[in-house]
């Protein structure tokens, strides 16, 4: 319908709304209830720079990130932190597992050895699973 305008704002014959759709309370109020509907909430959110803790994943997006390992941690090339080591002394004994101390991306790394079984020990992290002998995790 059209509608001439009296207040001479468009100066001429415009469409005709309701009061209510012209009220600027009433636009933001719908701006705000369709940006909040939109929102990403069920989206994970990066963890902060060194804070993912031993035996979590350090890969964010499918990339392994070194930075999100905490102190005395390294990103090993199956994405997880991994606890470095000088030697085997200084890595985390598994019941029924061996453990390695061993260079991984020029960093020495705790890394648990599958059992006779092909078995991983639960690390209280991620899941992890054999691969080539060692215990990884998915990168």
């Amino acid at each position: 319908m059209l509608v001439e305008q009296g207040d001479g704002s468009t100066g001429g014959i415009a469409l005709a709304y309701p009061w209510p759709m012209r009220s600027p309370i009433n636009v933001l109020s719908l701006s705000l209830i369709f940006s909040l509907a939109c929102g990403d909430d069920g989206e994970a959110t990066r963890p902060a720079d060194g804070t993912v803790e031993v035996w979590e994943s350090c890969v964010w997006e499918g990339q392994q990130m070194e930075v999100l390992c905490g102190a005395g941690l390294s990103c090993s090339s199956h994405g997880v932190c991994s606890p470095t080591c000088d030697t085997i002394d200084n890595c985390p004994a598994f019941d029924g597992f061996d453990v390695e101390c061993s260079e991984n991306d020029g960093a020495k790394i705790c890394r648990p050895k599958c059992s006779a079984a092909n078995e991983c020990p639960k690390t209280g992290g991620v899941e992890l699973h054999c691969s080539d002998f060692f215990c990884v995790g998915d990168s």
